[in-house]
This record gives C-alpha cells, structure tokens and sequence, in this order.
C-alpha cells in the first residue's frame, strides 16, 4: 500500500531478542508504504534493520549490549536499568540522530525510558511500542525514578503518566491478555503483528503420537541449558514426538536426547504450529501469543523477567498450566500427559485462537502511525 505522503519516521529500540520480531514487521510495513524509516539500535542488529530496507544509525556513546550477552540472573536489572532503559547515554545518542534526521514522529521503545523523556520535550509525534502486556504501574517502582532524573516534562511524570500523555502506544499483544481494567484512548492493542509464514511439511515423525513444540528464549539465560535437558529427559519417556529449538546461546552437542526428541536451532513457530498439540516454553510473550493464536495449550515454565506474569495470565485464561522450571523430569512428564488429555483445556485453546487475529493487525498498525504523523 503506498502512504499518501512519505514521512520520515525515526524507531529507537535494542537488542531484547522479543522486542524485536513486532518492531521489524512494522519497519518493513512502514518501508513498504514508501516511508523512509531510520532506525537507532545497538550494533547486533545492524544487519537486520538494514535487511528490512531501514537506515541503521549505530550508538555513539551508549554501552554496546546483544541478547546473547552472558550476564547473570542477578545483573540483568541492575545493567538493563543503568546501560539501556535509564541511561543518559542512550537519550544523548537520540538526540543527535534526531538533529541529523529531522523526523517526522518517533517509535520508540516503552522500554527505553530515558529516551522516551527526552522525546516528550520535542515538538514531534511521539509512539511507544508495547512488546509486553500492558501494565505500566507494575513497571512504576523502578522506571519511576528514571524519570525524577531526567528532563523537567518527564519529571512531574510516573511511568503510566508518561506513557498515557502520548498520543499512541501501541500493544503487541492480545487484548485479553493484558490486566484487566480500562486503556487510556492512546492504548491500542493490535496483537502479535508478523507476517504469516507459509505451513513447512510436518517434522514429527509418527503422525499418531502427539508432537510436542520446546521453545525457549533467543537471549542469554544461564538456567537455560539445565531445563531444556530435563525437558529433553522427560519427553524422551512419553509416547511423542518433540520439536526442541535451542536457539543462538545453547549448542546442540551441550543437550543429550533420545526417543523422539529432535534438536534444532531455529524454526519459525508458525511453519509447525498446525501440527503441534502442546508447547512447552518460558512463557515470552512472543511464544505465549504464537501458542494461543494457533490455538495450542501452553505448559509454561518461565525462568525470570516478565515471563511469571505472562504465565500467570495462561493460566487465568484457561490456556495452560504453570510448572517450576526446578521441576524433575518426571513432573515435567506427568504435566506433559495430563495435559494432552485435558478435552477442556484443548477446547478452551481452540475458542480463544477462533476468537482473535492470529498474527495481529499489521495494516491497521501501520495505518495508526500514519495517523499519528
């Protein structure tokens, strides 16, 4: 669809492996339109914005960060807050990219708190892009401070003050999902927008057993290893097939399989989805909404960050069950079972995905943004 008038559009985000999928489907879209969009990020997905036809401009003074980095369960807050959300840095690198570019709106991510204070101090648009549910006061006791040190509009501001002042955030996200109350008017949900993956033939290889999808983080995790083998464990037990993807920081030669357990590195949850009757994951968002909108039970296991409230809201929907990811192979496998004979939790799955837009609004996404400029 070609826009009506070409913008120049400036998107700030990093390199938080789920924020990502959302945030370039809308860069290709807005390209495709005929925008000119030019995208701020850290180094590591360089070459991915310049594949989806946008300018990179790299940091120039902020700290370099990739998912992949090995950083313990216990410095991940403490980094992400002073390295990428609440770093002074990062605002002072926007800003000189907004000096070079002269955008017409940005989208920026909900994340980069820092940044988004500076933004609201410019005379131009300004979009928030929600990779998570939608819940800013849960987010409030430590991204609040963040704003008290940053610029004079953004200090008299909390975090859902800040957000709710814009005049579009954008959710990437089911409605249902997020807490439920009202949305300010600026607050639209437009699901999980990606571009539908054409169905690949089916990797099981009984078509008479249940399939079973793994799929764990693409960031670093140090706990990672140790549950994708205890899941390998369990499943190697049970009358399936299994589909384990690793993805970038766990090699294959480090999980020992058997039975019907096959390891790969990647495959886009929507070539399999059709074929699978339960996926096991840590419940990130962007495997919880590739699950649900196929329909699919989710046994969730989440190791940390945003993913125990994700799963908490599986298991109020009637979607899933939750699981310690310390649980021993032979819990992970009696869950496994009870679950594919649970007829109410399959029904209920399948009521929920006929209910919504598998792969989200794309067009109507764009079209917001258009709106907005």
């Amino acid at each position: 669809m070609a826009a009506t008038q070409a913008r120049r559009i400036l998107m700030v985000h990093w390199d938080g492996a789920g924020n990502l999928p959302p945030q370039r489907t809308l860069t290709r879209e807005l390209v495709r339109r005929g925008h000119e969009v030019h995208v701020l990020s850290h180094n590591s997905v360089a070459a991915w914005v310049r594949a989806d036809g946008a300018t990179f401009h790299p940091l120039a003074t902020a700290r370099q960060y990739s998912a992949s980095d090995r950083l313990a369960a216990d410095e991940e807050i403490p980094f992400f807050l002073a390295e990428v959300s609440g770093s002074p840095a990062y605002s002072a690198d926007f800003l000189g990219v907004v000096d070079r570019v002269q955008p017409d709106i940005f989208l920026i991510d909900w994340l980069l708190v820092s940044v988004l204070a500076a933004a609201i101090d410019l005379p131009t648009p300004c979009v928030a892009l929600d990779h998570m549910l939608y819940d800013p006061d849960s987010l409030a006791p430590i991204f609040n401070p963040i704003l008290g040190r940053a610029g004079a509009s953004a200090a008299e501001l909390t975090y859902r003050g800040l957000l709710e002042s814009l005049p579009l955030v954008l959710v990437f996200a089911y409605p249902a999902f997020s807490p439920r109350g009202s949305f300010a008017p600026c607050v639209e949900h437009v699901g999980p927008i990606r571009e539908p993956v054409e169905r690949a033939d089916s990797p099981r290889g009984y078509r008479d057993r249940p399939f079973i999808l793994v799929s764990f983080s693409t960031s670093f995790n140090e706990n990672q290893r140790a549950i994708l083998q205890r899941i390998c464990d369990a499943l190697a037990q049970l009358p399936v097939d299994a589909l384990v993807t690793l993805g970038p920081n766990v090699a294959a030669e480090e999980i020992s399989v058997r039975g019907g357990v096959e390891l790969r590195t990647f495959v886009p949850h929507d070539q399999v989805l059709s074929s699978v009757d339960l996926i096991i994951t840590h419940a990130g968002l962007g495997t919880v909404m590739a699950g649900a909108g196929a329909g699919v039970p989710l046994l969730c296991m989440p190791l940390g960050r945003d993913q125990p409230r994700n799963a908490r809201r599986v298991e109020e929907l009637g979607l899933g069950r939750v699981l310690s990811p310390a649980a021993a192979p032979s819990e992970i496998g009696d869950t496994v079972m009870d679950m594919l004979r649970d007829r109410s939790l399959i029904e209920a799955s399948r009521a929920f995905a006929a209910g919504v837009m598998r792969f989200g609004d794309l067009q109507r996404t764009a079209g917001l943004v258009e709106a907005v400029c």
